[in-house]
């Protein structure tokens, strides 16, 4: 969402809750957690963090591990920072005398592409509890890939990206999970869904990696620069 905010406002806010900072600090200490807690710290109940908690009310609240603790409150406080954003999209728009629902539609891709992940993960049980991280990877790439054609397009003046080739593995990986639902057969089954999952992960690492390239390519072409060593000038 910053991304887009600032292709539009042309400035970069960071909201209540970012990814930049409070998101890479959150995984950070989680990363840490878990190092020295081991992964089944967060299978743990949320209430026995809470000591001073009534055993009444325990009994009525739903039952709530660390984690999905943790996942639901960074959902919460991603509202107002989604919030603000949209706003300061909607501000600039105005000031700038373009349509606001246009703004609004470049994020209906984006969107989109979290509700289908989120489709497959929950039609394929098996793809959450056994290969996540793999997944995880996978969603990684693709995702650096969306968001960094935003900020190319924000600095060189073009048009907002919205569906590009990154998209094909997350909308045909869903539309594989989701086949039985519509009375169909799934090209990848079972476990061979995992083959799947490599398949894209190697498709958007190497697409990534080709963006990343170009891109620093372009840039010390044009600023004839080198891109990890100071390029000095040749001796006439």
């Amino acid at each position: 969402m910053s991304t887009m905010e600032e292709y539009h406002t042309h400035i970069l806010f960071l909201g209540y809750f970012s990814g930049p900072v409070e998101g890479i600090i959150s995984f950070s200490l989680a990363t840490l957690l878990t190092g020295i807690f081991g992964p089944e710290f967060w299978a743990k109940s949320i209430y026995s963090f809470i000591p001073l908690l009534p055993s009444a009310l325990v009994d009525v609240l739903p039952p709530l591990t660390l984690a999905q603790s943790l996942v639901a409150s960074m959902g919460v406080m991603l509202i107002p920072t989604v919030y603000m954003s949209f706003s300061n999209i909607a501000s600039a728009c105005r000031e700038q005398n373009k349509s606001v629902l246009s703004a609004f539609a470049d994020s209906i891709p984006f969107v989109a592409s979290i509700a289908s992940m989120v489709v497959w993960l929950a039609a394929s049980p098996n793809v959450l509890n056994q290969h996540l991280v793999l997944f995880l990877m996978f969603a990684g790439f693709a995702f650096s890939y969306i968001v960094g054609r935003v900020i190319v397009a924000h600095v060189t003046g073009a048009p907002f990206p919205k569906l590009n080739r990154m998209h094909v593995p997350i909308f045909f990986g869903t539309a594989n999970a989701i086949a039985p639902m519509l009375g169909l057969a799934k090209m990848f089954d079972g476990e061979n869904e995992v083959v799947l999952i490599w398949i894209c992960l190697a498709y958007t690492a190497l697409q990534y990696a080709h963006f990343a390239l170009e891109v620093i390519n372009t840039i010390c072409a044009y600023l004839d620069i080198n891109c990890l060593t100071i390029k000095h000038k040749k001796a006439e």
